[in-house]
Parts: C-alpha cells; sequence; structure tokens
C-alpha cells in the first residue's frame, strides 16, 4: 500500500495542489484521503466533499499532537486503498505522522513538502518550516504562476539538496509523477521536534450569518494583526449567487464559487494569542449588485430570444402564444400571473434553488417569475434542457430561451395584464 504524506506551512496551497494534481492524477484508483484542519470547522474536509470524494477528516488540533490517536482509527479503515493521501495541518511536524504510517503497515510511503513560491520567505526562519523540509522527500513550490522567477530561483538553490517540482495553478509538473511512480525512496530518520502546535499558535472560527461585501472583507483583512497569518472559510456576499470560499494569506487571497450548500464561517489562525477586530456588520442581500452567472446584458428595451436580441413587444407577442399549461412556474412572489399545473415558490436564497435542480430537469418548460436574476442565471447553467423562459428585474440573460426584463411597476402590471387576458382567451377558445 503506497502513501502521500502531504505537509508545509499555512496557507502553501497543499489542498489545491492535492485536488488538481494528485486526484486528477489518480482519479481512476480507489483512493484513501484523510484530511487534518487545525480549525474548528475543516474547511479542507469540505473542499474535498465538494468533489465528491469520500474523505476521513480530523479537526479542532494537529496530528503531531492531540489529534494522533484519531489518525490511527482513520488509518485503520483505510487499508483496503490503492493509494492513501494523508494532508496535515498547515501546524503538525511530519515525523509523528510518518511514525503513525509506518505503525498501521504504510511502509512505503513519499513525503512531498508543498511551498508557497511567492511568500516563502515569510517562513524561512520558522522551526516548523524547517521541520517540514527536513522530514519531506521532495518539495512541490506551488503559485509559481503568480511567483516572481527571482523567488522560484532562491527557493531552488535554498532546497538543492531535495528535489524541487514546480506547480502552476495547483498542477504540478510531470517529473513530480516519474519521481514518485519510480523506484522506493529511502525513508528519513530523525526525532521528533517538540514543536507543538497548541504552545505556538492558536485558532478561532467564527460562525457567521447574512451577506457580506467582497470589497469589505478584503479591506478588513488587509487590517488584521500582524500575528495572524491565514484565515480560510465560506461566506455568502452580496455580489454572488452562490456561496464563495475565501482563502487568504498575508501575500495571496482567493475567491472560489462552491456550487454546494456550505456552513458559513471564518477561521482565523495566527501565532501566539490575538484579537480579532470586528468584521464588517452582514448585509441584506441586494439583487441588483449580485452578478449573474454566465452572460447578462442591462440594456433597456430589448429582450432575447433564442440567444438573439429582439424588441421588447416582439418578446411579449412571442411569449403570449406559449402554451404554458405544463410548465413549472418559480417564482419569489406571490402574484405569479401564469396559470400553470405546477408553481414552486421559493425563498431566495442559493440552497432553495439548489435543491431544485434534478426536479427541474424533469419539466416540459420552466418559467422564472420574478427570481433574482443572479439565481436564475445558477439555474439557467445547470439545467440544459427544458426550455426556460426568464422574467427578470435587473439583467437580461440570454443564455435562457426568452429573457425579458421587466423593471419597472408599470411594466409589470401591463404584462400581467396581457398574460392573465392570453389565458381567458383560450380558454374561450378551446372546445
Amino acid at each position: 500500500m503506497r502513501a502521500l504524506l502531504i505537509t508545509g506551512f499555512l496557507g502553501s496551497g497543499k489542498t489545491t495542489f492535492v485536488l488538481r494534481s494528485l486526484i486528477e492524477r489518480y482519479k481512476h484508483k480507489k483512493l484513501g484521503i484523510v484530511v487534518n484542519d487545525f480549525g474548528e470547522v475543516s474547511y479542507d474536509k469540505i473542499s474535498y466533499y465538494r468533489e465528491g470524494l469520500r474523505v476521513m477528516g480530523v479537526e479542532g488540533g494537529c496530528f503531531c499532537c492531540e489529534t494522533n490517536a484519531e489518525l490511527l482509527e482513520a488509518l485503520k479503515h483505510l487499508k483496503n486503498t490503492d493509494l492513501l493521501i494523508v494532508e496535515t495541518s498547515g501546524v503538525s511536524e511530519p515525523y509523528p505522522i510518518m511514525q503513525a504510517l509506518e505503525t498501521s503497515n504504510f511502509s512505503s510511503y513519499l513525503v512531498v513538502c508543498v511551498v508557497s513560491a511567492d511568500s516563502w520567505k515569510d517562513f524561512e526562519k520558522d522551526p516548523l518550516f524547517i521541520s517540514q523540509l527536513s522530514y519531506s522527500h521532495c518539495v512541490v513550490a506551488s503559485r509559481c504562476d503568480i511567483a516572481l522567477q527571482e523567488d522560484i530561483a532562491q527557493l531552488e538553490e535554498y532546497t538543492k539538496d531535495k528535489p524541487l517540482f514546480l506547480s502552476y495553478e495547483g498542477k504540478v509538473e510531470e517529473d513530480f509523477y516519474t519521481f514518485f511512480e519510480g523506484e522506493k525512496v529511502e525513508k528519513i530518520s530523525g526525532t521528533p521536534s517538540g514543536i507543538h502546535a497548541k504552545e505556538r499558535f492558536s485558532q478561532r472560527t467564527l460562525k457567521l450569518s447574512g451577506y457580506h461585501s467582497m470589497h469589505e472583507i478584503e479591506e478588513y483583512l488587509r487590517r488584521l494583526p500582524k500575528n495572524i497569518i491565514r484565515v480560510k472559510g465560506f461566506l455568502r456576499v452580496i455580489e454572488s449567487p452562490l456561496p464563495l470560499g475565501l482563502n487568504w494569506t498575508r501575500n495571496h487571497t482567493s475567491w472560489e464559487a462552491v456550487e454546494k450548500p456550505v456552513e458559513s464561517f471564518l477561521t482565523f489562525i495566527g501565532y501566539g494569542q490575538f484579537l480579532l477586530p470586528p468584521l464588517p456588520r452582514a448585509k441584506d442581500a441586494d439583487w441588483e449588485k449580485m452578478i449573474p452567472i454566465g452572460s447578462f446584458d442591462k440594456r433597456e428595451h430589448i429582450a432575447y430570444l433564442y440567444g438573439e436580441a429582439i424588441d421588447e413587444i416582439e418578446a411579449v407577442e412571442w411569449l403570449l402564444m406559449q402554451d404554458t399549461k405544463n410548465a413549472t412556474i418559480i417564482t419569489c412572489e406571490e402574484d405569479c400571473p401564469f396559470d400553470s399545473k405546477e408553481t414552486i415558490k421559493v425563498k431566495p436564497e442559493f440552497e432553495s434553488f439548489h435543491f431544485l435542480i434534478d426536479k427541474l430537469r424533469k419539466s416540459q418548460l420552466i418559467i422564472l417569475w420574478k427570481v433574482p436574476d443572479a439565481f436564475a442565471s445558477y439555474l439557467i447553467k445547470k439545467i440544459d434542457y427544458p426550455d426556460i423562459i426568464h422574467i427578470g428585474t435587473h439583467y437580461l440573460l440570454p443564455e435562457a430561451t426568452l429573457s425579458l426584463k421587466v423593471d419597472t411597476q408599470e411594466k409589470k402590471e401591463v404584462l400581467k395584464s396581457l398574460i392573465m387576458n392570453s389565458f381567458s382567451s383560450s380558454q374561450a377558445t378551446s372546445p
């Protein structure tokens, strides 16, 4: 049984390397994944769940200290895997985890230290960083796509006694796999360094509610005390219909859209004890500021039909000719004018639309009436068939079958009247 032990300092890019390189390369194998997170809620474990992977997580401590027994228990359940991947917390030293692997009969393993090429100098004198490097068989330099060539060259010189493999946007160069899949590497001997995470680092997790502004959160992160070096979590933001994952170090901030329901939280990790300044206040959702996914258009007096811009009146005429009796109506309002066999009233929040996806794929026609345009764009993206009629407020969505913007109360009342009159006329003329 082969194993990969992925170590590296806080925010070095370990999870991105595992997901974009290792999982992609070995997805045909039976994988076992164990992930450790120093935070109270495991951001990294949730990241693996989002990819549909089975993963065993241990959070709230580090493998090399108080959670080592939990690691041993997890390893018992992963004996029948083709490849075991163990991702350590950024505050763990490798040696005790190497011992746990050998105790559990994973005697053939490679220790990979992931080092951020753009910020490694900030931690080069930290004893934990030095320990992680010393116990590794090789080094993967992450974020080479944004690092200066000078920093990469200096890292190559700093790690010259170990093979170094460059990684761009999480994808490591091919030579890494040749190294890993080649001859069995020698074991690295040594003794525990005595570094204990709980003595040097502390963490605090904040559970969040409501929406936040990405701009305000980024400004807040820039003002954090200098001893806070890592922040990660998930938030609802006023700019996006999807929850966003946040990854922050002092040199790097990234946001990533999440297409599954997640709990909103932020975990802060730093040296010693620290006080957090108050977070920016949560806000109510602002549907006009929430940017749709995919194509959108804010122009007035046009509509879209099958991806082509047309006159609004022409769009309304086409709409009135459609047979909507078998349509599925999705609305966030009570006063929907369409008469159909099924009307679903939903709350304007991501989870409501996410759990509708499978059901809506069985519909013949979907009409989105006064659904916030950003959430409507999510449904349009996820459902290729059937036809979708979008009647929105702020944005036109060209990827819908029909997209019509009704952005004033007067337009809304006129359209409602036309739709209801059209329905009454069709009933009167039907045999």
